[in-house]
């Protein structure tokens, strides 16, 4: 059985902030990780996490707003810089035209690396799979099960489940509370769940669109409800806001949670098994 954790890159939001990066996750299993999503900073928190950027040869975009994704470029070209040769992309529709935007900004950088003598592999033929509706992946490079829900959010979002050698390991994606991910997350060692909506001091920038968000993401009390109601062993709350107190989103969830609440701060390492 291999030894498999998640490392939480990053924690935060689209809104800039100094301790918390933009969402990230790594699944890490025996010596290979799967990186889930890519927002700013992510290859510089890989480093400081003791992985290389070019070690890593699969990403999976929960959806493609900007705190996912806006950290695809420096991942994209600086692994291949490292000397990556080989990447798979999965995520929703979409996926390939963004993907293909990025070469396309880029592409007299890449043309002039190459003309230095760099193989195009790695950035030239990166596959991407998507996909549209939820279900288990079929188009599945990987050795294990992987099966996706379709999230409450305001573009097509989905968690994903990945069953291995035993264990269940599940990362919502930012989605308002819904049975979707309730069903998923069923008896799943561990929940990463969007739960940025916590109480407490908000900026006046916040409270204009406070309701609003309410329809997209969690709070750390609906985050406790849907680990109880899915009888996870332990949830994770992640992407929160500048504002946010950990201390009060510990307090929330745990009202609801009588299993393990986890509020982490980046770079946390959480062992699965």
């Amino acid at each position: 059985m291999s030894n498999i954790s998640v490392v939480m890159l990053g924690t935060g939001s689209p809104r800039p902030n100094l301790n918390r990066s933009q969402p990230a996750q790594a699944l890490v299993v025996g010596d290979q990780t799967i990186l889930i999503d890519c927002g700013e900073g992510t290859t510089s928190q890989l480093m400081k996490a003791g992985i290389k950027p070019e070690s890593i040869k699969y990403l999976i975009f929960t959806h493609l707003h900007s705190d996912h994704t806006m950290g695809y470029a420096q991942f994209l070209l600086g692994g291949w810089g490292q000397g990556r040769s080989e990447l798979t992309i999965i995520g929703p529709r979409g996926t390939k035209d963004f993907h293909e935007s990025i070469l396309n900004m880029y592409s007299y950088d890449i043309d002039y690396r190459c003309s230095l003598g760099r193989s195009g592999a790695g950035i030239r033929d990166v596959e991407v799979i998507e996909f549209e509706e939820p279900g288990e992946l079929i188009e599945n490079p990987l050795p294990y099960k992987i099966t996706t829900a379709r999230m409450i959010h305001n573009v097509p979002t989905f968690a994903f489940r990945f069953d291995i050698d035993g264990k269940a390991i599940v990362i919502s994606s930012d989605t308002s509370p819904n049975e979707a991910i309730v069903h998923l997350a069923e008896g799943a060692d561990i929940l990463v769940q969007n739960a940025g909506l916590t109480t407490g001091k908000k900026s006046e920038a916040l409270e204009k669109i406070w309701d609003q968000l309410q329809k997209e993401h969690c709070s750390p009390t609906q985050a406790g409800v849907i680990a109880k109601k899915a009888n996870v062993k332990k949830v994770v709350l992640t992407h929160f806001l500048p504002e946010a107190d950990g201390r009060i989103a510990l307090q929330e969830a745990s009202a609801e949670f009588s299993g393990e609440v986890i509020v982490p701060e980046d770079l946390q390492v959480i062992n699965i098994g």
